[in-house]
């Protein structure tokens, strides 16, 4: 008979140094831990090593780097480690972004096991170290079983093992970092501080202060500028958000003079919060200095791939959300500062074009759709010629994608209406047109509304669990329980509404349906994407190159030379439109782009 021998381990640790080191086995029943020396270590090791799995909780991305950082060669290891928090995440993705992964929650959630409950209180880092590092392992190991037993009867092993697979990539992206043009962080952060002084002293948005020095302090960030509007225009905003400004503009007794103001105040917060990526500002002698950008011009995001259900969340900054240059107000966008990890270096952009209509199609089992948007008949700007022809209406290519997004996510023709016409209430002819739009697209494509009526019938169920092509699974809860915004709680029941009826039995059915309908088409892009992004950091496409700077939801980018930017470029693309298995052999179409900086390459 053969066993396999399955350990758990945690590492107590600094930004220095390891302190701590954990070892259980017996299945969670029994643990140890030691204060780091070199002896310890090379036992802690050799246990490891005769070890068949290794149970940890983040233990890829955080214990294994930590070893690797303090010079141990830990390519041996990965291939053999459990993390229990990427495990957790394929079962219960529906927790993701709770708080609920951190490992006392992931035990409570797994529940006992043949009766036996592991005890919690364990965390007593102050009095008692060396026994919360032996607890820490072996609760990790106690899940282990548990969680196995989830993976295979829900059929994840497949999401599991790209999880895995992929996660070492991520560590290392986040080790490299990205590298910012600190001159063109000074060029953005004085272009601002500008264009606020002169917003701020056109419309006196400042106060005296001071008695031996008098000194003009800025006031639009107080409570004061609701004062200053209600004295000048005879309205006062309930708050200082953005959207209550942005609201105000829709205000149709609103005079030219209130509008400039307003105008003026939304102006003031767009762009101007760049601390959120960067930091707090300093300015010196020296220049510019932003709290989170190293002195060498590096910001260092972090991945958690268990941080939403279908796709890698970044933080640290958060760089997947600045802004595309097209939706940027600053005159020099903030990805204009993202730039090479070398001099000599150019940013190779690659992404699938269309993925999540594609995939969206393929999951409603649509393959005349999929073909549709294969052979280019379904675009945003095909998407607004049609409904101009069929309403008569002038909608341009924007609003064409509006459309289709919104379709794809399984929008109401209400939220369809304040998207399309960016209004917050639209008009009940809005409503219907939109309404009408809706029912069109799907008339085009019948496959389409089956594979939704059915999804619908489904979505009676709490949870509405469904299962992507690739396997990932997810527990569609109701997230809300009366409706969207401006829908009455007791709304009548309207069968002609079908899936958009606001009724208190429709809306939690709807949003369980709508969850679902999101869910499959963007976790289908992400598992694509991770395979691609596997696929040439392993195989080496890209040679030494193959580490991605960034990834962006559909999107990887590479530093590479700019001399072989293109001969790169041409493997990238060939990568990312490989036909995949799990899409019935679909070649996803993808498109590079190379600059000088990431603005260029998009």
């Amino acid at each position: 008979m053969i066993y396999n021998l399955i350990i758990g381990s945690d590492l107590e640790w600094s930004p220095t140094n390891i302190g701590v080191l954990g070892l259980a086995y017996d299945g969670g029943r029994k643990a140890t831990a030691v204060f780091n020396n070199p002896h310890a270590m090379g036992q802690y090791l050799d246990v490891l090593r005769k070890a068949d799995t290794v149970v940890g909780q983040n233990f890829i991305s955080a214990d294994c780097r930590v070893l690797a950082n303090n010079g141990i060669d830990v390519s041996w290891l990965v291939p053999k480690v459990y993390d229990i928090r990427l495990a957790f995440h394929s079962t219960h993705a529906h927790l993701a972004g709770t708080g609920s992964y951190d490992l006392r929650s992931i035990v409570l959630l797994l529940d006992g096991r043949q009766g036996e409950r592991f005890p919690l209180d364990f965390k007593q880092y102050k009095t008692d170290i060396l026994r919360t590092c032996g607890m820490d392992s072996a609760a990790a190991l106690w899940c282990h079983p548990t969680l196995e037993r989830l993976v295979t009867h829900n059929q994840l092993e497949k999401t599991l093992k790209i999880a895995h697979k992929v996660a070492p990539i991520f560590a290392a992206m986040e080790d490299q970092g990205v590298r910012l043009d600190r001159g063109v962080l000074e060029t953005i952060h004085n272009a601002r501080k500008e264009k606020t002084a002169q917003i701020i002293e056109q419309y006196r948005l400042w106060e005296e202060r001071g008695k031996k020095v008098i000194k003009k302090v800025p006031i639009w960030r107080s409570n004061k500028i609701l004062d200053i509007f209600q004295e000048k225009f005879g309205i006062r905003p309930k708050d200082r958000q953005r959207q209550t400004w942005i609201k105000l503009l829709t205000t149709p007794a609103l005079s030219p003079e209130a509008r400039e103001f307003v105008e003026a105040v939304i102006d003031l917060g767009e762009g101007a919060n760049d601390a959120h990526w960067l930091g707090a500002v300093k300015e010196s002698e020296d220049g510019v200095d932003f709290s989170k950008v190293s002195k060498n011009g590096f910001i260092h995001p972090y991945y958690d791939i268990c941080g939403s259900p279908d796709r890698a969340i970044a933080s640290g900054p958060n760089i997947q959300n600045f802004p595309r240059p097209s939706d940027d107000p600053r005159p020099t966008p903030l990805r204009a500062a993202v730039v090479p990890l070398q001099d000599g270096h150019s940013i190779l952009g690659i992404d699938f074009s269309s993925v999540e209509t594609i995939t969206n199609a393929y999951e409603s089992g649509d393959m005349d759709r999929v073909r549709a948007t294969l052979e280019g008949r379904v675009t945003h700007e095909g998407t607004a010629q049609m409904v101009n022809e069929t309403f008569g209406l002038s909608l341009n290519r924007t609003q064409g994608k509006i459309i289709n997004h919104s379709t794809d996510k399984g929008e109401s023709p209400y939220n369809l209406a304040r998207l399309l016409f960016k209004t917050d209430r639209p008009s009940k002819q809005q409503v219907l047109q939109c309404h009408a739009v809706s029912a069109k697209l799907l008339d085009a494509y019948p496959k389409t509304a089956r594979f939704r009526d059915e999804l619908w019938e489904r979505a009676s169920e709490n949870p509405l669990v469904v299962s992507n092509s690739f396997g990932r699974r997810l527990s569609c809860f109701s997230r809300s329980k009366y409706g969207e915004n401006g829908e009455q709680r007791f709304a009548k029941h309207d069968p002609a509404k079908k899936y958009w009826c606001s009724c208190s039995a429709c809306a939690p059915r709807r949003d369980r349906w709508k969850y679902a309908i999101s869910f499959l088409g963007r976790s289908s892009a992400f598992d694509a994407l991770l395979r691609k992004m596997a696929a040439i950091w392993y195989e080496k496409r890209l040679d030494e190159y193959s580490l991605p700077i960034l990834e962006v939801h559909d999107e990887l980018d590479f530093s590479v030379p700019t001399d072989k930017a293109e001969y790169y470029g041409a493997i990238a693309k060939q990568c990312f439109e490989e036909p995949l298995d799990e899409l019935g052999g679909i070649s996803l179409p993808a498109s590079i782009a190379i600059g000088r900086n990431w603005a260029e390459a998009h």
